[in-house]
């Protein structure tokens, strides 16, 4: 009798500190995972943005709600630039204006960034460093007979000198509804310069008028940069005829092959409703 009680208590103690176990592994902060990545925009502003993600048994998910420090080194101190709380996409913004800030350079024309979560209790801390060259991009429009053409130059501040963005790729776009539709491809040359002849097939305005956007993207060196300006060469709106609509995914008849494939897909989903209530009919009657 003793013994069956004594092995009771044991088996009690040892399924209770598992439990414990079990209890203080739950509780134990999450890892978080942040992307650090920089804008430059038309106004010389910049973002800094931290893209915060973590994991659980569901997936990969967005962080919302915590608190991102920003700061600035020159390689001997360190400047708190100021804080954002990310957002339901995971992502904590902060902007700085054009001159509110004198960016230290190394002698390669480097600038740090460090983006750090302190952690909390439900998270682990976190940190990402960005190291990057402050370029500014510019572009104009020139009509050389029937040719239009786009102009751009691209140059690198450093410490105390300015040098050509060479040997590099410029993408153009002009906005569309859901995004941004490439155009042309560019290719910056030894002296920092280049052009593409702009497509005139695209639609702009009812005058023509359209926004033109050249964008480095995700460089190694650069991070984003971009630049905007409008212009009146493309195809106006009123000239696409009531009679003969285009059907293009930016036009408001949509493309023949879409309606196709939706038709199909919905066709197959209703197929499958019927098919199994058909199903149900004859085993509810067999059973009958």
């Amino acid at each position: 009798m003793k013994k069956s009680i004594t092995y009771t208590i044991l088996i009690f103690l040892i399924i209770s500190f598992s439990h414990a176990g079990m209890l203080a592994q739950d509780s134990e902060p999450a890892d978080i995972y942040m992307e650090f990545s920089t804008w430059k925009y038309n106004d010389l502003s910049r973002s800094l943005l931290a893209k915060i993600t973590s994991d659980n048994d569901e997936g990969e998910y967005f962080v919302e709600g915590l608190s991102v420090q920003f700061r600035l080194t020159n390689g001997e101190e360190m400047l708190i630039l100021g804080n954002a709380v990310s957002n339901t996409d995971g992502i904590a913004e902060f902007n700085i204006a054009d001159g509110t800030i004198k960016y230290p350079k190394d002698e390669e024309g480097y600038i740090y960034f460090t983006a750090s979560f302190d952690g909390s209790d439900a998270y682990w801390e976190a940190e990402e460093e960005l190291m990057i060259k402050d370029v500014e991009l510019s572009i104009t429009f020139e009509e050389e007979g029937d040719d239009k053409l786009v102009y751009f130059e691209g140059v690198i501040f450093g410490p105390e000198e300015e040098w050509p963005l060479a040997d590099d790729d410029l993408y153009f776009y002009i906005p569309r509804m859901f995004s941004d539709m490439k155009i042309a491809d560019g290719w910056f040359e030894e002296d920092g310069t280049g052009y593409i002849d702009f497509p005139t097939t695209v639609i702009g305005d009812s005058a023509g008028n359209v926004l033109v956007i050249a964008r480095l993207e995700d460089h190694y060196d650069y991070g984003n940069v971009e630049v905007s300006d409008m212009i009146s060469w493309a195809t106006p709106k009123r000239l696409i005829k009531a009679e003969g609509p285009v059907r293009e995914l930016w036009t408001p008849i949509a493309p023949m092959w879409m309606i196709i494939t939706l038709i199909i897909m919905l066709a197959g989903v209703w197929g499958h409703y019927i098919y199994a209530i058909v199903q149900l009919i004859g085993i509810r009657r067999s059973k009958n």
